[in-house]
């Protein structure tokens, strides 16, 4: 068997997520069909993790093994004949078997951006647009992200009781680009709607509805119930994976 490492890039304004769901449209789904089309075979692929609905990937990783060798270009190459346009392959590369690309990953980088003027039509499906938010206060607040924590009161309450919900953040930082706010996340793994829960408190406060301490009263009480609203998916970009 020969295993291949990809690195791809997604739009999930038109999917239901990365994970097949039947017959819905997933990103995941559309790349089974691909190497269907291109090699005549089923394989399973093993993602560096799941994104939700309409969530995008400017550096997802997959992995997945072929009988039979081809060289990663070719790979490329043919994959991407096959794929929609909103789907590219960006890299290919052979890999040991000892690889996994969930498993073997050191760490992970979302990224999360918020328009702060008016609506543009052209790239309401990639950004939330917000008003009037106190970055001063969010820059304070995300701060407080950083650090070993118990994240499950910023988890989906659907995820496995048997999960570890414990996960360090090394980095959570704002940037300011122009009239957008890039919020970023890099840490050793995120829980299904982790990063949304984060921005959508962050968001609260900077509205001046929450105070910062709620962050803590969050991780103190590991109650997904209280720590408000879920940001928009379309915000949010798995930026990068780093093995």
């Amino acid at each position: 068997m020969y295993r291949y490492k990809c690195i791809i890039s997604y739009d999930g304004t038109n999917y239901m997520g990365f994970q097949i769901q039947d017959d819905l449209p997933t990103v995941e789904l559309e790349l089974m069909k691909a190497i269907k089309k291109m090699l005549n075979v089923d394989v399973k692929i093993y993602p560096s993790g799941r994104t939700d609905r309409y969530v995008h990937a400017k550096g997802q990783v997959i992995h997945f093994d072929l009988e039979n060798h081809l060289t990663p270009l070719s790979l490329k190459r043919g994959l991407n004949t096959y794929l929609n346009d909103d789907i590219h392959i960006i890299s290919v590369e052979e890999v040991d078997e000892s690889f996994h690309a969930r498993f073997s990953a050191k760490s992970k980088e979302y990224r999360y951006y918020i328009n702060t003027k008016e609506l543009d039509p052209i790239t309401r499906n990639y950004s939330a647009n917000i008003y009037n938010l106190d970055l001063d206060k969010m820059n304070e607040a995300i701060k407080l992200f950083i650090g070993t924590h118990d994240f499950k009161g910023f988890a989906s309450a659907q995820i496995d009781k048997r999960k570890d919900t414990v996960k360090t953040i090394f980095e959570a930082k704002i940037n300011v680009l122009g009239d957008y706010l890039e919020f970023v996340f890099i840490g050793t793994g995120f829980l299904k709607y982790q990063v949304r829960r984060m921005m959508g408190l962050l968001i609260e406060i900077g509205r001046g509805k929450e105070k910062k301490e709620k962050i803590l009263e969050v991780f103190e009480s590991k109650d997904p119930k209280i720590s408000h609203k879920i940001a928009e998916g379309k915000g949010l970009y798995l930026y990068k994976v780093n093995y």
